[in-house]
């Protein structure tokens, strides 16, 4: 036994990943851990959710050592109590009062398992934020003795040649405009991407995926869709609103989700309105709002003629639509399409 300790003793065996996508974070702590232990049982592997397990659970396991096995291995998701907290999160107090931080007897018993790890254990740790508290000191012994994973989003390039390569193993080709148009429509939405394209393939069924048939089964981008829902009611043009409007409730879309993204967009072609009115040409207005300038050429193809208060009498109607929906008043559906056909500048 002294023997295989000091073999390891120097080894990794607490691996920290953290991803503000659950699945790529889950998936590549699973991928490292079948590598690690590829032959896994109940007497030397054993998994917890920790948003259900007490973390003295965690601490404890670490301490038992494998029957009959030279290693074993503990996996722990969602692992919050290492995430960096957001203010809401932290209950900052207001102005003049003192800010304590409670100490967590179960987290410090934990922090002293990270500093001084068993080394016939290796242990997985799953954190689904981008950030990690550096203040936290399981975070900090982890730093010293195990190694930190962050788990960024893949870029588009990476994730369009993945799907190719995903299509071509399930005997389903797919072009490259397909798997650009799968990547552009989940929008950075990493599980999404993972289920939208294993729906496809399914369909696909052996035959080459083709990009009118990622347009019919994957959603498209909303942002989109309530920028063109938008402009055709700017240019009077309600039939086409409310097919787009339509196209979407295919996919099941939500009415209030809706009428947020559109108030959004409302506000954002008020204030292209605004700086035009100031004398700023659609170049300078990309440059000021940080956004690209064709969305800004759109806009303003739009609202060059609008009256500003009828831009904020629009917003005020979709606060009333949004509100008779929440209310049980109307159906969303009719609510949302009540909106669309009585729409006027």
């Amino acid at each position: 036994m002294q023997g295989i300790r000091f073999h390891r003793y120097n080894k990794r065996v607490i691996y920290l990943y953290f991803s503000a996508e659950p699945e790529l974070a889950r998936r590549s702590a699973l991928k490292a851990l079948r590598e690690k232990l590829p032959h896994r049982n109940e007497s030397n592997y054993i998994s917890f959710n920790m948003a259900e397990t007490a973390l003295d659970t965690v601490t404890s396991e670490c301490d038992y050592l494998p029957l009959g096995y030279e290693s074993k291995a503990v996996l722990a998701e969602d692992c919050s109590f290492l995430a960096k907290a957001t203010k809401k999160q932290s209950g900052v107090k207001g102005k003049g009062s003192k800010k304590e931080k409670k100490v967590d007897p179960a987290l410090d018993r934990f922090a002293a398992y990270c500093r001084n790890p068993n080394p016939l254990i290796d242990l997985f740790l799953v954190t689904y934020s981008e950030t990690l508290d550096e203040t936290n000191p399981a975070v900090i012994a982890i730093k010293q003795t195990g190694k930190l994973l962050p788990l960024p989003m893949p870029e588009p390039a990476r994730l369009i040649g993945a799907a190719s390569t995903f299509f071509a193993k399930r005997n389903c080709h797919a072009p490259r405009e397909a798997c650009q148009e799968l990547v552009e429509r989940v929008d950075g939405d990493y599980g999404r991407y993972l289920s939208e394209r294993e729906k496809i393939a399914l369909y696909a069924n052996g035959e080459p995926v083709t990009l009118s048939m990622v347009e019919k089964l994957v959603a498209p981008k909303m942002e989109e869709n309530t920028f063109e829902i938008s402009n055709a009611l700017l240019k009077g043009d309600t039939a086409s609103a409310i097919r787009i409007y339509h196209d979407l409730k295919v996919f099941g879309a939500d009415e209030v989700r809706l009428i947020n993204m559109l108030a959004t967009q409302l506000r954002f072609l008020d204030q292209v309105s605004f700086l035009y009115r100031e004398g700023y040409n659609s170049t300078a207005i990309a440059e000021r709002l940080n956004v690209k300038s064709y969305r800004v050429s759109v806009s303003l193809r739009s609202v060059t003629n609008a009256d500003p208060m009828a831009l904020w009498a629009i917003q005020e109607e979709l606060y009333e639509t949004e509100k008779s929906i929440l209310s049980g008043m109307e159906t969303p559906r009719f609510a949302f399409e009540r909106f669309l056909a009585n729409f006027t500048l």
